[in-house]
């Protein structure tokens, strides 16, 4: 990858649906250059797709938090484990969690939830509490976002 891929997969995540003679002229590149690279891209796995994203107040969410879920009380560590693994999976498929991913840490889940407001997180949270693969969930709301607002479900100043 060179820096012309960088600077198209730049302007790609900005704007996916400006026109390649657009970015052509910008980046001083022929518009034939620029078709080839991002068919290339997204040939070779670099770009996976095009997509829209959607600010999360346009859909009800208006706040999110980022938790801490541990899992355990199994009578074999190895059960924990894998429990750890299904339930992942399971507040993956919920169109709240906009991040799921597993610690290291053997039985540590750790999400990014969305939801309509503080109290909704609050129940949620409670809900997961009351699970009895769950030994302990720690919540931290978030106020703002610097970078990365299309995974935290907070909006950051952007431009319309």
């Amino acid at each position: 990858m060179d820096p012309l891929d960088r600077d198209l997969i730049r302007i790609l995540q900005k704007d996916a649906k400006r026109p390649f003679t657009q970015i052509a002229e910008e980046l001083n590149q022929p518009d034939t250059t620029i078709h080839f690279r991002a068919k290339r891209l997204k040939e070779n796995k670099v770009v996976t797709r095009f997509c829209a994203l959607v600010r999360p107040e346009a859909i009800g969410f208006t706040t999110a938090a980022l938790l801490t879920i541990e899992i355990g009380g199994h009578i074999l560590p190895e059960i924990s484990k894998e429990r750890t693994q299904t339930f992942a999976a399971e507040l993956s498929e919920e169109d709240q969690y906009l991040w799921v991913a597993i610690d290291n840490e053997p039985m540590i889940i750790h999400a990014v939830i969305m939801g309509a407001d503080d109290q909704d997180l609050k129940n949620r949270v409670e809900m997961l509490r009351k699970s009895p693969d769950i030994v302990k969930v720690t919540m931290n709301q978030m106020s703002s976002v610097v970078k990365g607002w299309e995974i935290s479900g907070i909006p950051e100043e952007r431009d319309d």
